[in-house]
C-alpha cells in the first residue's frame, strides 16, 4: 500500500505535468502530456538569477499545475515539437555561407571579444525616450520618472550594456535575418506606450517577452501592439501593422513568473509579413549544447537612435532549467530580441531575450513546452 511520501510524490508529478498548459482570458483546460524534464539533475544545484526578487524564481522551485497553459487575447487553438527550420520569403535566401560560422557577418565587430572578459566602464546617457516594457512590470514610478529624466540609469536596471559598448548597428534591415526582427510599439491597456522587440516565426506570428504582450500594473493584456519589421531608424521598408490579438501562458499571466515571460502577437490575416520577408527557425537544445555557445541578439535598443537595429554576439556562459545567461550587451527596448544559433547557415533562436544585471543578461529558454506554444502559435 502507497505511503504518505509515495502519494505526495505523485500529486507532484501530475501538477508539473499540467503547468505548460495553453491559457486563455476565459478558463482553458487542456491536457499537456509531458513537460521538458532534460537537464533538470544538472542544473538543479546552480542559484536562481537575482536581478529582482519577485521576477525570479529558484530552479527547483516546483511550478503549478497551468503555469506553460496558453493564455490568450482571443480565443483557444491546439498543436506540438524540438527543432523548427527557418524559411525565407518570397524577399529569398541569404547568401550562402560557410557551414563552420556561428556568428553572423557585421561589419564593425571584433570577433576577439568573444574570449575576452569584459571591461567595466560607466554607463552613457541618452536622450529622454519611450522606455522598454520591462519598466511597466517591475520598477516603481519613481524610478519610471528618474530613468525618463536620466536614460543611462536603465544600465543599473534592466537589460545592460556589460562593461564597454561593443553593438554594431545593422544597417542593411532589409536583409535577412535583420528584415524577420520586430521594432514595437505598445499601447498598454492603460494608455501607457512602451517599446520593445520581436520576431517572426510564422507567416502571421511575432515572438516577444510575454511582458511585452501583458503587463500586470498596466491593465493586463496591451490595448495594441504595432509591428515594424526590418525598421531602420525613420525608414519602414515594409511599413507596419497592428495587433491585439496576443498570446502568453499563465505561468506569466497568472503567476508573473520569470521562467514564463514569453508570449507571441499574432498579425492580422491581411498581414503575413512572414509569407513575404521569411522568418527565423527555433529549436530546444540540451544543457550541454547550449553552455558555451555562441549565440547572437538583435533589436531595438532605446539608448540608441531611436528605431535603429543593433546587434551583438557572446558565448552562454549560464544554462537553468529555463533560462540561458550571456555578456552579450543589450539595453531597454530590446525585450524579446531573438537568440540564435547559426550553423551550417540555419538560423535558430533558442532563447527569447528578457532582462538582465550586470552580472549578465538573460532569456526565456526554449524548452519542450515553449516551443512546442511556439509551434502552436505559428500555425494560427
Amino acid at each position: 500500500m502507497p505511503n504518505e511520501s509515495t502519494k505526495k510524490r505523485k500529486a507532484e508529478k501530475q501538477i508539473s505535468a499540467e503547468e505548460y498548459r495553453e491559457d486563455i482570458e476565459e478558463e482553458f483546460t487542456g491536457a499537456e502530456k509531458e513537460i521538458e524534464k532534460e537537464d533538470e539533475a544538472e542544473v538543479t544545484a546552480e542559484a536562481s538569477l537575482s536581478t529582482t526578487g519577485e521576477y525570479e524564481v529558484e530552479v527547483g522551485e516546483p511550478e503549478e499545475a497551468e503555469d506553460h497553459d496558453e493564455d490568450s487575447s482571443e480565443e483557444p487553438t491546439e498543436v506540438g515539437g524540438d527543432l523548427d527550420s527557418p524559411e525565407y520569403g518570397e524577399e529569398g535566401p541569404p547568401p550562402t555561407i560557410e557551414s563552420d560560422i556561428e556568428i553572423e557577418s557585421v561589419e564593425g565587430y571584433d570577433e576577439s571579444i568573444l574570449e575576452m572578459d569584459r571591461e567595466e566602464v560607466p554607463a552613457q546617457a541618452d536622450e529622454t525616450r519611450l522606455l522598454d516594457a520591462w519598466y511597466a512590470e517591475f520598477a516603481d514610478p519613481v524610478t519610471i520618472a528618474l530613468i525618463q529624466q536620466q536614460p543611462g540609469l536603465s544600465q543599473t536596471v534592466a537589460e545592460v550594456v556589460i562593461g564597454r559598448d561593443d553593438r554594431v548597428r545593422i544597417t542593411n534591415t532589409t536583409a535577412y535575418p535583420w528584415r524577420t526582427i520586430c521594432s514595437l510599439l505598445i499601447t498598454a491597456r492603460d494608455g501607457s506606450r512602451w517599446i520593445g522587440t520581436g520576431w517572426l516565426v510564422g507567416p502571421r506570428a511575432v515572438i516577444t517577452a510575454g511582458h511585452v504582450v501583458y503587463m500586470h500594473r498596466h491593465g493586463g493584456w496591451a490595448r495594441r501592439i504595432e509591428v515594424i519589421p526590418g525598421r531602420n531608424g525613420s525608414r519602414r521598408p515594409y511599413g507596419s501593422c497592428t495587433s491585439s490579438n496576443l498570446r502568453s501562458v499563465k505561468g506569466w499571466t497568472r503567476r508573473k513568473k520569470r521562467s514564463h515571460d514569453y508570449g507571441a502577437i499574432i498579425l492580422p490575416r491581411s498581414c503575413p509579413y512572414g509569407s513575404r520577408l521569411g522568418y527565423f527557425g527555433y529549436a530546444n537544445l540540451s544543457y550541454f549544447s547550449l553552455l558555451g555557445l555562441k549565440v547572437n541578439l538583435s533589436g531595438y535598443p532605446g539608448d540608441k537612435p531611436r528605431g535603429t537595429q543593433w546587434w551583438h554576439a557572446r558565448r552562454i556562459k549560464w544554462v537553468t532549467a529555463r533560462t540561458i545567461v550571456y555578456n552579450i550587451d543589450s539595453a531597454g527596448g530590446q525585450s524579446g530580441s531573438p537568440v540564435w544559433r547559426l550553423r551550417n547557415g540555419k538560423r535558430h533562436v533558442v532563447g527569447i531575450h528578457t532582462n538582465g544585471s550586470i552580472s549578465g543578461n538573460s532569456a526565456t529558454r526554449i524548452v519542450k513546452p515553449v516551443f512546442s506554444n511556439i509551434k502552436k502559435w505559428k500555425s494560427l
